[in-house]
């Protein structure tokens, strides 16, 4: 009985070259990845690259005063490691998972050896790395110029792009630890927010009832970090798999743009 070919979901990957993604299969590894999964250890040796194929990790930086403060969302749009291809093997910065998921894996050191022989390849992956960068920018200005509500409304957002599904299950809990505030103002703001029919609070979840409504109360970060992504995004017009041999063009209604 034939095995199904595993289609890749990653949007970085599905936007390679068919002859650069040759050049990456065997390489890649399909791995589970749990909640709270360390991907990224702050100052450690990057040992793997991780393509996120479903889920969603944080890069947070560390603050021994105040605690860490999460400034990047990593999904299916990016990849974990972006130190390795810059040539810098560590990184201040930890990343680990907040919704569980998989992921493609290859080690740092198979990706040098690939990215020296194939430069493409390595451009190729930077233009994930402008996007991450604006991503890394925009949020630090909105942790400081913009109220939770509209920071909330950012997150949710940009949760629910890389998941692909209006649920996002995180608890208030874990809301404001990745918000870097305390519990009841996150409570405070899904209340107000369930108000107006933007959200539905759930056992452990909270679900996007309204997407317009959570746009327009979002601040204008969200639609530039999106606007960044989904260039990113749409510029992913194969349809690879790891399992297989066969790379073809797939129409790009099949995978549906950011909403920015």
């Amino acid at each position: 009985m034939a095995v199904p070919p595993i289609i890749v979901r990653n949007r970085i990957l599905a936007g390679m070259a068919p002859e650069l993604f040759a050049r990456l299969r065997p390489y890649l590894h399909p791995i589970a990845l749990k909640r709270r999964t360390i991907l990224q250890e702050h100052n450690r040796t990057i040992e793997h690259i991780y393509f996120i194929e479903r889920g969603v990790a944080s890069l947070v930086a560390p603050c021994q005063r105040d605690g860490p403060v999460e400034v990047a969302i990593i999904g299916r749009f990016g990849f974990v490691g972006v130190a390795a291809v810059l040539g810098t093997m560590s990184s201040p910065n930890r990343c680990l998972m907040e919704v569980s998921g998989e992921a493609l894996r290859i080690t740092s050191n198979d990706l040098q050896h690939i990215m020296e022989k194939v430069p493409l390849v390595r451009q190729h992956l930077l233009t994930y790395v402008h996007a991450l960068l604006i991503q890394n920018t925009q949020t630090s200005l909105c942790n400081i110029r913009h109220q939770l509500e509209e920071r909330l409304c950012r997150w949710l957002l940009l949760a629910s792009d890389r998941l692909d599904d209006n649920v996002v299950p995180l608890t208030h809990d874990q809301l404001s630890i990745i918000l870097g505030v305390r519990r009841a103002g996150v409570t405070t703001s899904l209340a107000t927010l369930e108000e107006i029919g933007a959200v539905t609070k759930r056992r452990g979840a909270v679900e996007i009832a309204d997407r317009a409504i959570l746009e327009a109360k979002s601040c204008e970060c969200y639609r530039i970090i999106a606007s960044e992504y989904n260039r990113v995004a749409n510029s992913s017009p194969y349809q690879h798999s790891i399992n297989g041999t066969t790379e073809r063009a797939y129409r790009r209604s099949g995978h549906p743009a950011i909403t920015a």
